[in-house]
């Protein structure tokens, strides 16, 4: 993220619901970005 109000953004976020769930948020969106990398199959 080199846009440096984005940057603030996200770390304002953070700090408001924990990095733990900052993490994973990111992790998706990321997946959302690349399918091929997501191809495990879910279980129940």
């Amino acid at each position: 993220m080199s846009n440096p109000i984005k940057t603030w953004f996200f770390e304002l976020i953070e700090d408001a619901i924990g990095s733990k769930a900052m993490k994973q948020f990111i992790k998706e969106e990321q997946d959302k970005k690349n399918p091929e990398s997501n191809k495990k199959p879910k279980q129940d």
